[in-house]
């Protein structure tokens, strides 16, 4: 009998398949809707005994219009690729670049081929750069500082849904920035489309 060695398998580099150059580079302001979407995860804490929530957001750089976003237990792929399909039951003609760190949802292969399919092209920030995605870094920090430091801790997930949801239509819908000229980013988003 022969004593063959089966060649190991690399699995890191099997994973650096999904990993893409940072293709945004810094290029934050945008002409028009759709051209650039950021993503992120943060966790959120609800309950007396201190559960753990993941929220997800997709926001439109133009205008740092939040698109969508879901709740999960965990930072799983088919979490991100919800928040995505309903990013895209609202703009189902996108095909947008889509920035995100590199977190393990990020990088696998079911959310780089969910991207494929719907033709976007994949943009990473570099490992340990969070200001390669600032927008989106902003974003949750004043969703943290400016929203949920303000309302008591959710009770519950039902809690924590209404509470993310009246902060999307804050910040969409309420919240007037000088940046855009004293819009909010629901009305500096629709200037857009009526131009």
């Amino acid at each position: 009998t022969s004593n063959v060695r089966r060649k190991k398998r690399n699995r890191i580099k099997r994973r650096e398949e999904y990993i893409n150059d940072n293709l945004l580079k810094g290029q934050f302001d945008r002409k028009g809707k759709n051209e650039v979407w950021v993503t992120d995860t943060t966790e959120i804490k609800y309950g007396n005994s201190g559960h753990k929530a993941r929220v997800h957001v997709v926001l439109d750089l133009y205008g740092r219009y939040a698109l969508s976003y879901n709740i999960s237990e965990t930072e799983t792929s088919s979490a991100v690729i919800e928040t995505f399909k309903r990013a895209f039951e609202d703009e189902p003609d996108a095909h947008p670049m889509v920035h995100t760190d590199r977190g393990a949802a990020y990088c696998s292969m079911d959310f780089n081929n969910y991207l494929t399919e719907n033709k976007c092209v994949h943009s990473m920030s570099h490992p340990g750069h969070p200001w390669e995605n600032s927008p989106m870094e902003r974003w949750w920090n004043d969703f943290k500082h400016i929203w949920m430091d303000h309302h008591p801790r959710p009770a519950n997930l039902e809690e924590l849904e209404t509470l993310v949801q009246g902060a999307i239509d804050y910040f969409n819908r309420k919240r007037a920035y000088a940046s855009k000229n004293g819009l909010t980013a629901e009305q500096f988003r629709n200037q857009a489309v009526s131009c």
